[in-house]
């Protein structure tokens, strides 16, 4: 895989990793070494020279020359012996090797700046706290050229990162200059994860004054960080505002036949939050859809305790991707402390997803529970049951990783009493921790019964595959592929293919990369609804899965429902014209209300969902046992 990095970048990395490594054991090592074989050498040629001078105490007298080599006089200019001439030149070693391990670091420093002032092609991060050094290690680890800019590093933070080859720049990203000063203009990529939104969005801006003074030579892609949901769906639409503008401006410039103008910056707003959200859903869907399916749900139930950022993230992607023929539209509950306040909350992020029941009402109910001042008991569970019905997977999300953890291992402890809810568990971790490595693996039994698994920890997530290389959206790009090229037949993408479709995906607007990501974090379901599963380890997969076409059919009206409800989730509204600009659009209808060629690209998207599960599985797929009755598409 290639690299980010042109030769000025990596060179000035290798300087910085050796003038910061420490070695202190190396470096006296080889002073100690030095220092021995110029007094073992000096003593016994001395001894030597004193018995055939026949000198009455030779050992004292050997020690005093030896030690009198610090001034390199007598003898010493001119050895007798070869046990001298070594006890020389090792004693003049001595302090010149010294001064070299001495300012060996400070030239190595010079001598990187120096080199960095041609880098180009590298990565540049903005954002010093634990996410943002986690992209920098695992890219440095990839061999990219990193820089990191952040104004608090501790000493030892900045001097491990060194160590790694990352160039430090201390200031603020959001200012012109300070990303002149890490050639942020000369970058592929440039990461804004400050802990503020609006300090990344004042680095976008920074960037983009930068870029327009400095005018690039190629594309740089920015990966603008945030947390706020309702930010993120507004900096996407306004990215895609952005390049409609450009595209009116080329086109014109086209007409005119005169130069089109050039995009400097390309915009990526992305959500870390979100990409634990998509990363469990291409995961473990087809696990919970399998915990549903032998518990007899009737809806695929998602229970979140707490409401955080993250919470709402995966609540969201569930209702945009988790719809199937067998269960239908998902069922998602919060209990939360204060259900009044985060429901508003909720309601107020995805109005839309309320606002035409004729079409769908997101299926979300809050309910109240306490953790801090209640116990978890199994009155809590009944109660709960009662009110929205036995959960298929459980999502501990308070926003604090102890209170998870606490949270989570009490409910583990009460779902299994007598097996009332064997549902997994999947508690949201910011930062890994030994109680989750120890104790939170996953399934490990092979009853039915309800178990631990962490997930969005920053180590697993701000990686360089998730944000640099977009690996989550590679199954977007196909479906975007399909939806392009109506794909109808039964004939799988070729290789040749995919690797277009993730070359052609950088040109696809963010409003329809959104709406592409759904599609493919819903692909393992289509295939569970069809009657496949992933191969195992030792099994022998099915690498051509091929849907019959009344499968194909059945699926399509699923997929137009589970569009609308991504749609109206970002905030798109039905209208009979369609404008990009108002969010509105005309196939927000029912099923049948639709023409044969708009129900066509539904069944595109279901073709698509085999190329996306080729891609994540390519160990194949094997046929699973079916167990109760598809249920209709609008149920």
């Amino acid at each position: 895989m290639r690299s980010h990095a042109n030769f000025w970048s990596r060179a000035s990395g290798g300087l910085m990793v050796w003038s910061h490594m420490r070695a202190a054991g190396l470096k006296w090592g080889v002073l100690f070494l030095l220092a021995l074989v110029w007094l073992i050498a000096g003593y016994l040629g001395f001894v030597e020279l004193l018995r055939t001078e026949n000198a009455a105490e030779p050992a004292a007298e050997a020690v005093y020359r030896t030690l009198g080599g610090i001034a390199s006089s007598d003898v010493f200019f001119n050895p007798p012996n070869a046990l001298l001439e070594i006890s020389r030149f090792a004693g003049l070693a001595v302090p010149v090797i010294g001064l070299v391990f001495t300012f060996s670091g400070e030239l190595g420093r010079s001598l990187a700046r120096v080199f960095f002032a041609g880098a180009s092609n590298h990565i540049v991060i903005a954002g010093d706290d634990p996410p943002a050094v986690s992209l920098a290690q695992d890219c440095a680890a990839h061999r990219d050229s990193v820089v990191i800019i952040g104004q608090h590093f501790t000493e030892e933070t900045a001097w491990a990162m060194r160590r790694h080859g990352v160039t430090v720049v201390e200031g603020d990203a959001g200012q012109s200059h300070t990303l002149r000063a890490a050639r942020a203009h000369r970058a592929s990529h440039v990461v804004a994860m400050e802990q503020l939104d609006t300090t990344n969005l004042q680095v976008e801006a920074a960037l983009l004054r930068l870029a327009q003074d400095e005018k690039p030579r190629r594309l740089i892609h920015a990966h603008i960080g945030t947390r706020a949901p309702m930010l993120l769906k507004e900096a996407r639409e306004m990215c895609a505002h952005v390049m409609r503008k450009h595209e009116a401006k080329v086109k014109r410039a086209q007409e005119r036949k005169r130069r089109p103008p050039r995009l400097y910056v390309d915009p990526m707003p992305f959500s870390l939050d979100e990409l634990a959200a998509r990363c469990l859903a291409q995961t473990e869907s087809t696990t919970i859809m399998d915990v549903a399916e032998q518990l007899g749900h009737p809806r695929l139930h998602l229970m979140v305790f707490g409401y955080d950022e993250a919470g709402d993230a995966l609540a969201a992607r569930m209702l945009m991707s988790a719809w199937s023929a067998r269960f239908g539209a998902p069922r998602i509950t919060f209990v939360t402390p204060d259900p009044a306040r985060d429901q508003a909350r909720f309601q107020t992020r995805y109005p839309e997803a309320f606002a035409h029941p004729h079409l769908w009402a997101a299926d979300v109910a809050f309910l109240p529970f306490d953790w801090l001042g209640e116990a978890i008991n199994p009155a809590l569970l009944q109660r709960l049951q009662e009110a929205r019905g036995q959960p298929s997977a459980i999502i501990v999300s308070t926003g604090s990783d102890s209170d998870n953890i606490q949270l989570a291992l009490s409910l583990k402890r009460i779902c299994n009493q007598g097996y009332a809810w064997p549902a997994p568990i999947f508690m949201k971790e910011a930062s890994r921790s030994e109680f989750s490595q120890q104790y939170a693996k996953g399934d490990e039994t092979e009853e039915l019964d309800a178990y631990l698994q962490a997930f969005g920890a920053h180590q697993q997530i701000a990686t360089r595959d998730y944000i640099i290389l977009g690996m989550l959206d590679r199954g977007a790009a196909i479906a975007h592929e399909h939806y392009n090229k109506q794909i109808a037949d039964h004939d799988a993408m070729s290789l040749k293919d995919l690797q277009a479709a993730m070359k052609h995906w950088s040109d696809v607007l963010e409003t329809y990369r959104a709406a592409n990501r759904a599609v493919a974090d819903a692909a393992l379901i289509k295939l569970w609804d069809a009657g496949w599963r992933p191969a195992r380890k030792g099994e022998d997969g099915e690498t051509e899965v091929r849907l019959p076409d009344e499968v194909v059919q059945r699926l399509s009206e699923v997929e137009h429902c589970r569009w609308m409800a991504e749609r109206l989730m970002a905030g798109w509204r039905p209208g009979e014209q369609r404008s990009n600009e108002l969010m509105v659009h005309n196939q927000l209808k029912p099923w049948s209300a639709l023409s044969q060629a708009e129900k066509d690209k539904d069944a595109a998207q279901v073709r698509a969902s085999v190329d996306i599960a080729r891609l994540l599985h390519p160990a194949g797929f094997v046929r699973r046992e079916v167990k109760g009755q598809v249920r209709p598409a609008a149920a």
